[in-house]
C-alpha cells in the first residue's frame, strides 16, 4: 500500500473532476456512505467490488476499468479512489495515533501551530503538483500542437494574441483553461494526455491544443515569433498562387465597373465561373463562393428578372473588388487566412442531444448552391441546431434534383428529411460546428422518440408577444437563430411590384411594429399567396429570423404556426 499511498496523495477533488465532471464526483461523495465497497487487492493495480461491479484501478488513473457498461471514468471508479484514499489515510491516522496522544499536551502549548503545520504541508503539495503540470506542459512539442489544431486555428490563435486577448488560466492541481471568444473549458491534467474538455473528446483535440498553447506562452517558453515562422513555412497557401490570381481578378474586376450594365457581354456569366475556379484552386474559399454569387446576379440582369436590383450587384462588386485588394497588399499569414474563407466547418462532439423538430427550410444560395435546412430545438439547453442539405446546381441548368424533401433523412433514421419536423429524436454521439451545424457522420445514431407537434410557448426562450422585449433581447447583436412571433393584430399584406416583394405590418398589445418581408421567387410564390390571405385579428404564430433595417425590426418568415382545432 505504500505506493497508493504516494500516489493518491496527490490527488483531490479537482483532479477528479478534470477526470471526469463535476456531476459525476459530486454524485460518488453523496453515494459514499451507502456504498458497498471492498478491496479485494492493492497491488500495482488495486481490484475493489464497488455496488456490485469490478473496478481496476491504476496510475495514470485515467487508464482505471470498470465492469460497468460505461466507456468514461465512471462513478464506480470515483467510488473506488475516494475509498482507497480514505483506508490509506486512517492508517496513516491509526499509526500516529500514540504519537500524537503522547505529545497532546505540547500540542495544546503550541495552540494554533500544527494547525499552521498542516496548512503549510498541503500549500507545498498543491505547489508540487502545479510544478509537475507546469514542467508536462513546457516539455510539451510544439510542433504536435500546430499539427492538431492546423493552419485556420492558428492563424485565429495569433489573431487573438496579436490583440492582447487572453484565456482565463486558474491554476491548482488541474490547470482550467476558458478559451478566448468561445464557450469551450479545458481541464489539464498529469500526465496531459488524460486532460479534459467540454467538447467530451479523449483524443488531444484543437481545444486542448490550444490550451496548452495559451499555457506555454503564459510562461514565456513560447512565441508568437516561433508561430508566425511555422505557418510561413507550413501554410496551405502558396503565395504566389494567390498574388498571381488576385492580380487576375483585380483586372476583371476593375474591367467590369468601366464596361458597365448596359454594355456588358453575354459571356460574362462563363468569365466570372472560370475566376470561381481560379479562386478554388488557389485555396481561396469565400472568392470562389464571391465570384458565383456575382455571376448569379449578373444572369439575372440579361434575363430581364423583376428581382435584380443594380444596389445589389454593385454591393456585391465592391465587396469582391476590396477583398481583391487586401489579397494583394496583405503579406500577413493571418489576415490571409481569415480574407480566404474556408471550405469545410470542423465539426466537434456535442455528446447526446434531445432534438424536437420545429420546421424545415428550402434556401437557393446566390453562390450556386441550393438545399433545405431542418431546425431543431435541444430539449435540455433550449438552444437551436439545424441539419443543412446543399446541394451544387451552377453547372445544372435543368435543375433534375427533384423535389429535395424527399431526401432521407442522416443518423440512420428511417424517415424523410421532411419527416424531422413532426419527431422528437435522441442523437447519441452528435457532432455539430461553433453554429451549431449537425454533421451526418456515421459515428452518429438516431433513435424516434415519438411524433411531435410543438406549441411555440413551450420555448419560452424564443416565444415573444410583446416586440420591445424582442428588441432587448435579440437585436443586441447579429441574431442568426429563429424565433417565434406571434402578434396581437396585422395589417393586410401588400405586394410590391416594382420591388418584388410582399410587406406585412405586424403590432403587439401595445402597437409596437414589426415589418414583414419575403421577398418573391417561384419557391416562395405559394407562401405569398397564403400570407395575402391572413385576416388583420387572427395573425398566425410567425417562425422566421429578424434584423434591423433603418431602424425598424424585419421578419423573414420561415413558417407559420396555428393550434390545432
Amino acid at each position: 500500500m505504500v505506493n497508493w499511498k504516494k500516489q493518491l496523495a496527490e490527488i483531490d477533488d479537482e483532479y477528479l473532476i478534470g477526470l471526469t465532471n463535476k456531476g459525476i464526483v459530486k454524485r460518488a461523495y453523496k453515494d459514499k456512505e451507502t456504498a458497498v465497497v471492498k478491496i479485494l487487492k492493492s497491488e500495482e493495480e488495486a481490484a475493489l467490488q464497488v455496488d456490485g461491479e469490478t473496478v481496476i484501478l491504476c496510475f495514470p488513473l485515467g487508464d482505471s476499468r470498470c465492469s460497468c457498461p460505461s466507456r468514461s471514468i465512471c462513478k464506480h471508479i470515483i467510488l473506488g479512489i475516494l475509498f482507497l484514499k480514505e483506508q490509506t489515510v486512517h492508517s496513516d491516522m491509526d499509526a500516529g495515533k500514540e504519537e500524537s496522544d503522547q505529545e497532546g499536551h505540547s500540542e495544546e502549548n503550541m495552540g494554533g501551530n500544527n494547525a499552521q503545520h498542516i496548512t503549510s504541508k498541503e500549500n507545498t503539495e498543491s505547489s508540487d503538483k502545479q510544478k509537475k503540470l507546469w514542467n508536462e506542459i513546457r516539455s510539451f512539442p510544439e510542433k504536435d500542437l500546430f499539427k492538431v489544431m492546423g493552419t485556420r486555428r492558428l492563424a485565429s490563435f495569433l489573431n487573438k494574441a496579436g490583440k492582447e486577448v487572453r484565456p482565463e488560466i486558474e491554476e491548482s492541481s488541474v490547470f482550467t483553461v476558458r478559451l478566448p471568444g468561445e464557450n469551450m473549458t479545458v481541464k489539464l491534467l498529469s500526465p496531459l494526455e488524460y486532460s479534459s474538455c467540454s467538447c467530451h473528446k479523449k483524443e488531444l483535440c484543437t481545444h486542448k491544443a490550444e490550451a496548452i498553447l495559451w499555457c506555454k506562452l503564459k510562461d514565456g517558453i513560447f512565441s508568437l515569433k516561433n508561430l508566425e515562422e511555422y505557418q510561413k513555412k507550413d501554410s496551405l497557401f502558396d503565395s504566389g498562387q494567390v498574388k498571381n490570381a488576385a492580380a487576375q481578378m483585380k483586372d476583371y474586376l476593375e474591367e467590369l465597373m468601366i464596361t458597365g450594365l448596359s454594355r456588358v457581354s453575354p459571356d460574362v456569366t462563363d468569365s466570372l465561373e472560370r475566376f470561381a475556379i481560379i479562386s478554388h484552386n488557389a485555396g481561396l474559399a469565400d472568392f470562389e463562393r464571391g465570384f458565383r454569387g456575382l455571376g448569379t446576379l449578373y444572369q439575372s440582369y440579361l434575363k430581364r428578372q423583376a428581382s435584380f436590383l443594380t444596389a445589389d450587384l454593385m454591393k456585391k462588386l465592391t465587396k469582391l473588388y476590396s477583398g481583391v485588394i487586401n489579397l494583394l497588399e496583405t503579406e500577413n499569414i493571418v489576415n490571409l487566412v481569415k480574407e480566404a474563407g474556408e471550405f469545410h466547418a470542423d465539426y466537434l462532439a456535442a455528446g447526446d442531444l434531445d432534438l424536437t423538430g420545429i420546421t424545415i427550410e428550402h434556401f437557393e444560395d446566390v453562390s450556386g448552391y441550393e438545399g433545405e435546412t431542418v431546425y431543431f430545438l435541444e430539449t435540455n439547453t433550449d438552444q437551436w441546431y439545424t441539419y443543412t442539405v446543399a446541394r451544387p446546381v451552377f453547372y445544372d441548368n435543368r435543375r433534375k434534383w427533384g423535389r429535395p424533401q424527399k431526401a432521407e433523412a442522416p443518423w440512420g433514421l428511417t424517415c424523410s428529411l421532411e419527416n424531422l419536423i413532426t419527431l422528437r429524436i435522441h442523437l447519441k454521439d452528435a457532432k455539430c460546428d461553433e453554429r451549431r451545424r449537425l454533421s451526418s457522420s456515421k459515428e452518429t445514431r438516431g433513435e424516434i422518440l415519438g411524433n411531435c407537434r410543438p406549441d411555440p410557448e413551450e420555448f419560452p426562450k424564443w416565444y415573444y408577444e410583446d416586440f420591445g422585449k424582442l428588441f432587448s433581447e435579440q437585436m443586441t447583436g447579429q441574431n442568426k437563430n429563429l424565433v417565434f412571433l406571434q402578434p396581437a393584430f396585422c395589417e393586410k399584406a401588400v405586394f410590391s411590384k416594382t420591388e418584388q416583394t410582399l410587406m406585412m405590418t405586424l403590432y403587439d398589445r401595445k402597437k409596437r411594429e414589426v415589418i414583414l418581408e419575403l421577398p418573391y421567387s417561384k419557391e416562395d410564390a405559394r407562401s405569398i399567396r397564403y400570407l395575402e390571405k391572413i385576416r388583420e385579428e387572427e395573425p398566425p404564430c410567425f417562425i422566421g429570423k429578424v434584423y434591423l433595417k433603418e431602424g425598424r425590426i424585419r421578419l423573414i418568415p420561415v413558417d407559420t404556426w396555428k393550434p390545432s382545432v
